[in-house]
């Protein structure tokens, strides 16, 4: 099943950078909107949306404390656009779930950025 597994990568590489690039631009950051399609600054991206230094990515180095600011920095992501941080569980359980999630939320008019 490589080819199924690969398939599954595409469609959610696709979905974020399509989710990251229209909050983003919600977000007035229209200057590193393009972060959502380049992997590592797509991190550096959600990072910058919260109001975190792209250096915290460091923190993925860290065995443990990796998952730990994973978890913090989407729940940070999550009410920066006004969302419960509860959704936080579909990116741990169900991660294909969490990008349509993002996807929607990107193309809703009820999604607003409120991290001025």
């Amino acid at each position: 099943m490589p080819v199924l597994d690969c398939v599954f990568g595409v469609v959610g590489y696709v979905l974020t950078g399509i989710a990251f690039f229209r909050l983003s631009k919600l977000a007035g950051r229209e200057d590193i909107a393009w972060f959502a399609w380049v992997p590592i600054l797509s991190a550096i991206l959600q990072l910058r949306l919260i109001h975190k230094s792209g250096w915290w990515i460091l923190m993925y180095l860290v065995p443990i404390a990796n998952i730990v600011f994973a978890i913090i920095w989407q729940v940070k992501l999550l009410h920066a656009y006004g969302k419960h941080g509860a959704w936080v569980l579909f990116a741990i359980f169900l991660n294909i779930v969490y990008y349509i999630m993002w996807v929607v939320w990107a193309y809703s008019d009820n999604t607003k950025y409120q991290l001025r």
